[in-house]
Formats: C-alpha cells, sequence, structure tokens
C-alpha cells in the first residue's frame, strides 16, 4: 500500500512540476544558511542568511539577514518571533514576526501547522513609494513529512498569504512546495526543494514563479 501510494504522489508531483515549469513567468534560485543553538529555559536561537536571484536567475533580487528566537514546549508548541532585515537593489525592508505552529506525529509521517503574522517597513517607513500601506499579512502553512528512518525525509507544503489592511480579496498568494530532508553528520542537514507561487492573485495580471533552492542548517 505504502508503494502504491508513493508513486501516486511521484506522479503527481511531475505532472504539477512539469505544468508550472511550462506556464510560469519567471524562475527563481534562493540559498540560505543557518545556525541554531538550543540556550536555556527550552529556547533556540536562530541566525540565518538569504540570497535570491531572480529573471531566470540572472538577477539579483534580494539578500537578507534574519534573527530569530523561539520557545518549544513538552507538547509539540513552539513559539516563534523573528526579525528580518532585506536589501532588494533600490530599497530596504524590515519585518518584525510573531508565529506559532505545531506538530503532530504518527510514524511514519509527520503534520505541521504554521501561522505567522508580520508588518512590513520599507527604509524604515509602513508606507511605499506609492503612499500606501505595504501590508499586514497572515500566512498559514501547512506541511507532511514522510519519516523514512534513513538520513532523507520528502515533504510537501502548502501556504496561504492574507492582507489584513484591505477589504476586498484578502488572499494575496499562495505557495505549493516540495523537497527532501537530508540529514548530515554532527548535527547538520540540507534541504533541497521546489516551490511554486502565485502572487496578485484577484489582479489582472498575476504572477506565477517557479523557485529551486537550497537550504543548508548546522545545530550548534
Amino acid at each position: 500500500m505504502y508503494k502504491t501510494m508513493k508513486l501516486y504522489i511521484v506522479c503527481y508531483l511531475f505532472i504539477l512540476l512539469t505544468q508550472c515549469l511550462y506556464g510560469a513567468d519567471d524562475h527563481q534560485s534562493w540559498t540560505k544558511v543557518s545556525l541554531e543553538k538550543k540556550i536555556p529555559f527550552s529556547l533556540k536561537l536562530e541566525l540565518a542568511q538569504g540570497l535570491r536571484l531572480k529573471d531566470y536567475v540572472s538577477t539579483f533580487n534580494q539578500a537578507f539577514f534574519e534573527l530569530s528566537l523561539s520557545y518549544k514546549d513538552s507538547n509539540g508548541l513552539r513559539i516563534n518571533i523573528p526579525y528580518r532585515y532585506t536589501i532588494f537593489e533600490d530599497k530596504i525592508k524590515h519585518r518584525l514576526s510573531f508565529g506559532a505552529s505545531y506538530q503532530y506525529s504518527f510514524k511514519p509521517v509527520s503534520l505541521k501547522c504554521r501561522i505567522k503574522y508580520y508588518r512590513l517597513y520599507e527604509n524604515g517607513e509602513p508606507l511605499g513609494d506609492d503612499g500606501e500601506a505595504l501590508g499586514e499579512l497572515i500566512r498559514s502553512k501547512f506541511t507532511i513529512k514522510y519519516k523514512t528512518g534513513k538520513k532523507t525525509n520528502p515533504y510537501i507544503s502548502g501556504e496561504l498569504f492574507h492582507l489584513l489592511n484591505t477589504n476586498d480579496n484578502p488572499l494575496d498568494e499562495y505557495r505549493a512546495s516540495f523537497g527532501i530532508e537530508v540529514k548530515l553528520p554532527r548535527k547538520n542537514s540540507i534541504n533541497i526543494f521546489y516551490l511554486y507561487k502565485k502572487q496578485d492573485i484577484f489582479k489582472l495580471h498575476q504572477d506565477e514563479v517557479n523557485v529551486f533552492g537550497l537550504s543548508y542548517i548546522s545545530k550548534i
């Protein structure tokens, strides 16, 4: 039964990937390096640096630095407060977030739900060049991970972006992704993934983007 389910999932993901590659407006590359450190009182400190390229991986899109503090209780509930400083070609954005996630496992599958709230700032101001608010958003994400018991764990996820400062069509973006987490020696790991995202869902022109990503995590 598990083999049949795996075959169905692989075929579905292959069809989805083929359709997305054909119809997307752009292809991007995302890379990230993270350092994690457990500290007293069930807290964890994380420092991350990322680079993103756009225009079919030929142009700089953004680089960011993120500092995050999180707390996890014994039942699997995690509270997270990250701050992100993002550099674009012509502007700088700040993002302070508040998030919560819960993970439930029943071998060999684990389910994870996450919700995150944040407000965007550009060059230190909550308004963009057009005078409009950059936005307050809520992001909700659901992930299913299959734990193989070995060094590789495949997963799929979906994410929705909801705008809070508008009365019309608050759903602004959605993302779907799948990837593989690979465990490395000394508590290190890498994550290889593909992500499809559609932005400005209810506007006349919708941006569809394919993302191929790689992240590295080191627990010190």
